[in-house]
């Protein structure tokens, strides 16, 4: 038998306060260029390790935002095992649990070259990408190669706000991400935007799209071809087909202009990352893009991945020890 205090039937007594409750989680907040570069702050290596305080705020700007930055981070390898470790376990992938982007000769991924990388999201060809991104920047000598960011969930609401039309074959249409090479064959098919939210006839979103679970799925340089039958039928409206006018073609489209939102210039944040500096993001939320680089230089970057559930567990158990109140 199970027993609960009065104060547990007053905070859940309907559907809305059991969701509240449940949710301890500070309101996410889409942001542009000129609001990060303002909420910029950048957390000490050595505070985020040993302070409580300090991991809880790191961690609710996380949230907030999608984006933190670590500083003074010593160039040790282990360095970025140890920022993982204090949301959660490593996500280990054929990458293994930790691994290293610099430029090799005759790489077969572009990510491991000197050349301009494109907004994407990582391993959208898995079952289950990973929550969260950590980069460790340990060697910058290298000219150029600056870090490129920018918020999904931004794009999702100038898209809903601006341009509605195109948010059904955002959340509709399936493309197809694809990572064959060197012995591995990861496919997987995503819409661009998932967990839909309701919309109504002017293209206002119902629910408050900041306390969703919204997730983008973004990653052109990793797309692989669509599948054979997508787009070849016409799309039907009021019983009846429109030729040319496809799933494919309304996709495009739309995704033009999700893709203009990502890559305005006000929508852009751009940072040089010198050695020391350690970014932690959403890879659910945040694009992220580099800028051709100088390769007699070096440009040394350690990643790592974590999943999600972690990170909310730790958030849950760090609101609670500090008895942080609920929104």
């Amino acid at each position: 038998m199970s027993t609960f205090p009065p104060a547990f039937f007053a905070k859940n007594h309907n559907d809305r306060a059991r969701v509240h409750a449940s949710n301890v989680f500070p309101r996410r907040i889409p942001w542009t260029k000129n609001l990060i570069a303002m909420k910029h702050c950048i957390f000490p290596y050595s505070e985020y390790l040993e302070s409580t305080e300090t991991l809880h705020e790191a961690l609710n700007q996380l949230h907030r935002y999608g984006i933190l930055f670590l500083g003074s981070t010593p160039s040790e390898a282990s360095a970025i095992e140890r920022i993982a470790n204090r949301i959660g376990p490593l996500r280990n992938t054929f990458y293994g649990p930790t691994w290293d982007v610099r430029s090799i000769p005759s790489a077969k991924n572009v990510a491991y070259t000197s050349q301009k990388l494109g907004f994407h999201m990582d391993l959208l060809y898995m079952a289950s990408p990973p929550g969260l991104q950590i980069l460790h920047t340990m060697t910058a000598s290298a000219k150029g190669g600056e870090s490129l960011f920018s918020d999904g969930l931004n794009a999702c609401f100038a898209v809903s706000k601006e341009a509605p039309e195109n948010l059904a074959s955002l959340y509709n249409f399936q493309v197809t991400y694809k990572y064959k090479n060197d012995g591995h064959w990861y496919q997987q098919d995503r819409t661009t935007l998932c967990n839909p939210i309701e919309f109504d006839a002017s293209g206002s979103e119902i629910p408050d799209l900041t306390r969703s679970e919204q997730e983008i799925n973004w990653s052109p340089p990793f797309q692989g071809p669509f599948e054979r039958d997508i787009g070849m039928r016409d799309i039907s409206r009021n019983g009846r087909a429109e030729p040319g006018l496809s799933a494919l073609r309304v996709y495009l489209r739309a995704a033009k202009v999700f893709k203009a939102f990502l890559e305005a210039e006000d929508s852009v944040f751009e940072t040089k990352m010198e050695e020391g500096t350690c970014v932690v993001f959403d890879n659910r939320r945040i694009l992220h893009a580099r800028k051709a680089f100088d390769s007699d230089g070096e440009r040394w970057l350690r990643g790592a991945y974590v999943d999600k559930d972690p990170f909310k567990s730790r958030l849950r158990v760090l609101n609670e020890q500090l008895g942080i109140p609920k929104e």
